[in-house]
């Protein structure tokens, strides 16, 4: 029994040892794309927090509207053809799964 606990116990650290290894591999892979990740972190809390917040979001967009109409006109086209483009790229997904 005791030779079975060691190899067991043997096992074990050289699985640790591997683990290591390779959160090391994978933390030098991902270096250069880190910067890009915490970047759409940051975008993502940012989301989040408007969702939580829907009245300073609703009063940014009025302020913006009032300062600057004809530009926000431009955005809010562009927004709309790109919502459209989306929902229709989300039925087609659902259509090609049928």
């Amino acid at each position: 029994m005791n030779d079975r606990i060691y190899r067991i116990v043997q096992r074990r650290a050289e699985l640790v040892d591997k683990i290591a290894a390779q959160r090391d591999d994978i933390a030098i892979a991902f270096k250069p794309i880190r910067s890009t990740f915490t970047l759409a972190d940051k975008g993502l809390s940012g989301l989040r927090y408007l969702a939580r917040h829907p009245v300073l979001l609703a009063s940014s967009v009025a302020i913006a509207v009032a300062v600057l109409p004809k530009r926000w006109m431009f955005v809010l086209q562009g927004g709309w053809a790109a919502w459209r483009m989306a929902l229709a790229a989300k039925r087609n997904l659902e259509n090609m799964e049928d």
